[in-house]
């Protein structure tokens, strides 16, 4: 099933999912310095390269070299599509998502398809 949302409701659903909060709930980090630091979810690893950085809302893993926004995050760690992270990250800020027609998502498919 097709979805497109706006990218202003995006970056809502991006701004109210703190990444220090979304990762801990995967990663025990600790703080060092400006960033946190644990162990990558990603790969097996005994001493802590998955750096949070808070300010800047991104992760980076120096040992895999996975990193990004906190969508990513869920992506690579719940295995979802960008659409299934959104969705989910929209329901854990209770922010509603708007439903749209299955003729509307069509249409928007394919727009898409035709570039």
């Amino acid at each position: 099933m097709y979805r497109h949302y706006p990218e202003e409701l995006i970056e809502e659903i991006r701004i109210s999912n703190d990444i220090l909060s979304v990762v801990g709930e995967y990663v025990k980090l600790e703080r060092k310095g400006k960033n946190y630091f644990g162990l990558c979810p990603f790969h097996s690893e005994k001493t802590p390269s998955f750096s949070v950085d808070p300010s800047k809302q991104l992760y980076y893993c120096f040992g895999c070299g996975k990193g990004g926004s906190v969508i990513q995050f869920v992506m690579d760690a719940e295995n979802l599509d960008y659409i299934e992270a959104i969705k989910l990250l929209a329901e854990r800020a209770r922010i509603q998502l708007p439903e749209g027609s299955s003729e509307e998502e069509r249409n928007i498919a394919r727009k898409s398809r035709s570039f």
